[in-house]
């Protein structure tokens, strides 16, 4: 009797949600699938999947998109998902985001201090100095003539991508 009474508990539970709801969560897996499948290797490394699920992904990546083929793929792909709890992946995959938007202010700011560094900004140039004891100034201010001369000149910004390379090794930049 108890199996009946699970295997009722189950149907009744599966009635409660409408067919489109489980059809709108079975895509959502497909698309969480896609998403995974078009991830970095380290990245998909970061998530833990179970290995089906690695191989299946790894065979999306593989197979050629004739005939629908990578759409079945995912369908099985989200098949798969069903089975497993997303919830870590979604967070994996949500700490990746947050750290590309990161990563991305970091260079905005970046570019502005070189561009602030490069039109002569004397009171930039002083903060970057104060707050950056060990800096090397001299290599800097070196770096800002030779890029100053090369923009007059019209060569290639080379002095100006090295100082952003310099300004991006700096500490809270």
């Amino acid at each position: 009797m108890n199996s009946n009474e699970n295997d009722t508990d189950y149907v009744e539970g599966d009635e409660a949600a409408s067919k489109t709801q489980r059809k709108k969560e079975m895509l959502a897996l497909q698309v969480l699938g896609e998403h995974l499948a078009n991830l970095h290797v380290n990245q998909l490394e970061k998530c833990q999947l179970p290995s089906v699920l690695e191989h299946a992904i790894d065979e999306y990546k593989r197979i050629p998109n004739r005939r629908g083929a990578k759409k079945r793929q995912l369908q099985f792909i989200g098949k798969l998902m069903r089975d497993i709890d997303v919830k870590p992946i979604k967070r994996v995959l949500d700490e990746e985001g947050q750290q590309v938007v990161l990563d991305k202010r970091r260079f905005q700011r970046i570019e502005a201090l070189r561009d602030q560094l490069l039109t002569g900004d004397q009171k930039c140039l002083n903060e970057l100095i104060n707050t950056c004891p060990d800096l090397d100034i001299q290599y800097l201010r070196q770096l800002i003539r030779q890029s100053t001369k090369e923009t007059h000149e019209g060569k290639p910004p080379m002095a100006s991508r090295k100082l952003f390379t310099f300004l991006r090794e700096l500490p809270d930049q």
